[in-house]
């Protein structure tokens, strides 16, 4: 079943491969080879560091299951996503799960960037003598750029043009009553999956007693915690690009990339065990719960080949 400790690799494909940490959130220390840095850890950008322990913390309210234009007639057609998709998390271990991806409302996400925005106007402020408003805004924009920036923080999607969300609380209630029976839930860490420039920490969401996941800690992580009806992120790493303020020789400033610019940004997946055996997850998901999104630009043309422009699916939308 599980083999804790280490990384493996589950899968080479044409995105890249897939590593996978059982039983852990791992944390930026550990998520070995390429960019890793946090937030925190940026370069000439020190700024608040948190201690251990401490991270941005964003309310959870909603996720979102992505697909593109087949899924969302198939599952419009059936008024609910039954279908599970396996997947592997350990030797000869593939289990069913319905996937769901946090969603942090944009009011959070505005609310953390002038949190930053504030931070890095003082560090400049501080660190240029007699800047002018318009100095300050170019480099504050620029630097800026690496903080809450990622697509777990964007509208645009790495995965299809059509988001179906629901309010947590109320998708975890139609799996306690279809798939758990009346019985609560129980949430755990199935562990960490580490792509070229992704982190996918996964919470396992079962009904109780099923052995597979025995050995998976129960919530809280590091990453993410329950409190009542309330659940929290604390990520890491919340953009994918990296930049550097430097002193030119003449003595002005300028913002640099880094070379490589990318480094792993994080999101959090909670996956909904499907029994093979039923119930099924008949969740109602209705034209009220879809929206359309842009693609991220370097996922768009990836098999199976079912991009379209923000004007496609708004078309394909529309004729729903």
């Amino acid at each position: 079943m599980f083999t804790a400790g280490k990384w493996q690799r589950i899968k080479s494909w044409y995105r890249g491969p897939e590593d996978f940490y059982p039983l852990k959130h791992v944390s930026h220390k550990e998520w070995g080879r390429g960019f890793t840095l946090p937030d925190s850890a940026l370069p000439s950008m020190d700024i608040d560091a948190p201690k251990d322990g401490e991270r941005t913390e964003f309310p959870i309210t909603n996720l979102i299951h992505v697909t593109d234009s087949n899924g969302v007639r198939g599952i419009l057609d059936q008024q609910c996503l039954k279908e599970a998709k396996l997947k592997q998390i350990g030797e000869d271990l593939r289990v069913p799960f319905s996937w769901w991806t946090v969603r942090v409302d944009q009011e959070e996400v505005e609310r953390e960037r002038e949190v930053r925005r504030i931070a890095v106007e003082t560090l400049l402020k501080q660190t240029i003598q007699d800047p002018s408003a318009h100095d300050v805004g170019m480099l504050r924009d620029s630097l800026l750029e690496q903080f809450v920036s990622s697509p777990a923080f964007l509208e645009v999607s790495n995965y299809g043009n059509f988001k179906f969300t629901y309010k947590i609380n109320a998708l975890i209630a139609e799996y306690k009553k279809s798939v758990c029976q009346g019985n609560d839930p129980e949430f755990r860490v199935l562990g960490t999956f580490r792509y070229d420039t992704e982190i996918m920490l996964t919470v396992a969401v079962h009904p109780p007693g099923v052995e597979i996941f025995q050995e998976c800690p129960l919530l809280p992580s590091p990453v993410i915690s329950q409190e009542g009806a309330e659940w929290k992120w604390k990520p890491e790493s919340t953009g994918s690009q990296i930049r550097v303020l430097r002193q030119d020789g003449d003595g002005g400033w300028r913002v640099d990339d880094c070379s490589p610019d990318c480094r792993r940004w994080e999101f959090v997946s909670f996956a909904f065990y499907l029994p093979e055996e039923k119930p099924e997850f008949p969740v109602p998901l209705e034209l009220k719960h879809l929206s359309v999104c842009e693609m991220e630009k370097s996922q768009r043309f990836r098999p199976p080949h079912t991009y379209m422009s923000l004007d496609e699916a708004e078309k394909f939308y529309a004729g729903l």
